[in-house]
This record gives C-alpha cells, structure tokens and sequence, in this order.
C-alpha cells in the first residue's frame, strides 16, 4: 500500500505519535496506526464508492459469480465474523484474474510480464528457436527442421506477497458489489506494487528473479547475482544501440521488436528525454531512436539503472490467495485490518531478455546544423 503523506491530516498524526508514545504493546500501537493512516489515506476511494452506491445503485454492478457472491458476503460482515483461526478465506480466482487485468490496462510495466493463470501452481516457460523447412511430401524429415527449446519449470508457490487491506463499515454496508468494488481498488494498488518490484529487483529467493539479477547465478546467501550494470551507452543511433540488440536477440535466437525502457522517473526527465528527443524539421520534438522505444517512468527501479526489454520473456504467477484477520491487533470500531496473502513466483526466459545500463551516461541529442552560403 502506497501512503501519499500529504493526505494524512496533521491531527491524524499527533494521534498516532501520541499512541505509539503511550502504547505498552508497541506492536498493536503499530497495527493500529496502520489501520489510521489506510482508513484516512483511502477516504477519497471510500466517498466515491458510497456515492456511486447512493446515486446508481446496483445498476452498473458487475455480475458476480456464486464463488465470488459467497466471499464478498462474509467479508461484508466483517473480519470478526469471516474469519477466525480456523478458517482461512481464499480470494476467488475470478477476483485475482480481474484484479491483473485491471492493473495491466493502467500500469504499462504489468504488460510486459506473462501473467500464468490464477491458482496455477506448476507453469512451463522457456524460449525456442529453430524453424520450419519447405519440403516435398514424401521427403524425410530434417534434423535442421526440428525446433530446439530451453523449457523451464516455475514454481509458483515459493514466495509470498503481502498486502493489507483495510475494509472500513461504510463500505461493508454497501451491497456486495461495492465491497468487491473497494476491495479490488486497494488489492490492485497493493499487486502493483509488489509485481513491479519482484519483476524489477526481486531476489529470488524470497521474491520473483528479476529482471535486474542473474537467473541462473546466486550468492552464497541464496540470492541471486546482480546483472552488471553497462556504461558504454550513450544513445539510441544503430550503432549505439548495436550491443543492445545483439544482446535481446540471445544469439540470434529472436527477432528483437518492440523495444522498453524502464527507467526512474528522475533518470527519464534528466537524461533518457534529452537523449531520445531532439527538434522537429516542422517544429516540436521526436524520437532521434532508429527503432521506437516505450518509455516506462517506474519509481521502483533506483535512479542509476534501466533496462532495455520486450513484452513477453518474464512469466509471473500466484496460487493460493487467501485472507485473514492479523490477528496481533484488535480491529478499530470502523474497520478491520485484513491481510491478503498470495503464493507467486517470477523470471525471465533467459539472461538477456533485458539489457541495463546506467541512463546517467546517455548524452544529450543534438540537432544537426549545416550552414549553406552562396558562392
């Protein structure tokens, strides 16, 4: 859950300070603090829907399934009543599987990552290469025709992600539409951010491989090498841009199209723009690269990184999504804090499916001037 401290009011805080000050256990101090900010972080979310509840009503709902009619009930009645010690809810996979697609239209990083079906414990992911050869019917088959494949086994319940959801009672009055409504608003913020940082940075050891670390190479703790860091590019001409494709193509083995830069928002507006960008012959500014290049703005990758990639090489997954009290904390008289537990796991095909570098050596682009006189 991302907090935005400017929506938190300032007596809000001197509550908090106050609380943690004089709280004996510091830990449910802490829980309930949490439970203060999430409530006031997402009052905007809460008034929007109670609104729409008001103004529409069950109109412009979505048609829930049976599984999902039964989930969103008990978690209307509260944590209290859903769920106890001996009863973990499971999130319905219709409800993860449209929580993704939503994130993917609104986040452009998710739409690089091959996302494996909901609940799907085991997936297979590799690369191939190879082709098909013209031949008559009755001629025998080429050894050169038989395609070569790296297939890979993933699985997905090796690490956990977490989020906390704060389901206040103005929305467990509403119809369960609308608690399916506020619950997958905060369940997307929260996937966002876990998804972009394992697909991005994540260990592998407790986290996807990501796209910054070796798939193939670990350290004596478990974790996975961090990929060197290129500081001989400097621009997007073909010749620059030269060992980034060959990288891409893994030896030759894919064509390399559709190309994203991933990148810092401070490294975008400070050096990957003023590199990519230059004057227009009819005014206005365009894109100096030789092929088209995306750029994503991803506060999760640190200023001095990128990556150059292609949609499609990173497979990510999650299997056994469930929901539960925290039970360290008693629940606040107008909300009760749950937490959303997924199983997942993530990598790439290969090592070179991105390439990174450090965007602080590109060099700005300058237009070119002749000067003609007459002779």
């Amino acid at each position: 859950m991302r907090i935005d401290k400017a929506k938190i009011s300032e007596e809000t805080k001197a509550k908090i300070v106050q609380m943690l000050n004089d709280a004996e256990d510091k830990s449910q101090a802490i829980m309930e603090a949490m439970e203060m900010i999430a409530s006031e972080v997402n009052q905007e979310l809460v008034n929007r829907i109670v609104e729409e509840a008001r103004t529409v009503g069950s109109a412009a709902l979505p048609q829930l399934s049976e599984n999902e009619k039964k989930f969103f009930q008990r978690l209307k009645m509260g944590a209290k009543q859903s769920v106890t010690a001996d009863q973990i809810d499971i999130i319905p996979v219709e409800t993860v599987d449209k929580t993704l697609a939503d994130i993917r239209t609104e986040y452009p990083i998710l739409g690089l990552i091959n996302f494996a079906p909901a609940n799907v414990k085991h997936w297979l992911t590799g690369s191939k290469s190879g082709g098909a050869l013209w031949g008559s019917l009755t001629a025998a088959l080429s050894d050169s025709a038989e395609l070569s494949a790296t297939i890979t086994g993933l699985n997905i319940e090796v690490s956990k992600l977490y989020a906390y959801c704060v389901i206040p009672k103005a929305i467990r009055d509403l119809e369960i539409g609308y608690v399916e409504k506020y619950f997958r608003a905060i369940l997307a913020e929260a996937m966002y951010d876990g998804i972009a940082a394992g697909y991005i940075n994540g260990d592998g050891k407790v986290a996807p491989v990501g796209i910054l670390r070796k798939v193939g190479q670990t350290e004596s703790d478990g974790t996975h090498s961090a990929k060197t860091v290129v500081s001989t590019l400097l621009g997007f001409s073909p010749l620059q841009m030269a060992p980034v494709l060959t990288a891409l193509s893994n030896g030759g083995k894919r064509p390399v199209r559709d190309l994203h830069v991933i990148a810092n928002p401070s490294d975008v507006y400070g050096y990957i723009n003023p590199a990519l960008y230059g004057d227009s012959v009819v005014g206005g500014y365009v894109q100096k690269s030789f092929m088209p290049l995306t750029v994503i703005e991803e506060p999760n990758i640190a200023a001095g990184k990128a990556a150059i990639t292609m949609p499609g090489y990173f497979t990510m997954g999650f299997s056994g999504m469930k929901v539960e009290e925290y039970k360290e904390t008693k629940a606040l008289d107008d909300a009760d804090l749950l937490i959303a537990k997924v199983y997942g796991n993530g990598r790439a095909d290969d090592d070179n499916t991105a390439f990174i570098f450090n965007p602080q050596n590109l060099v700005p682009y300058i237009t070119k001037v002749e000067e003609v006189s007459n002779p």
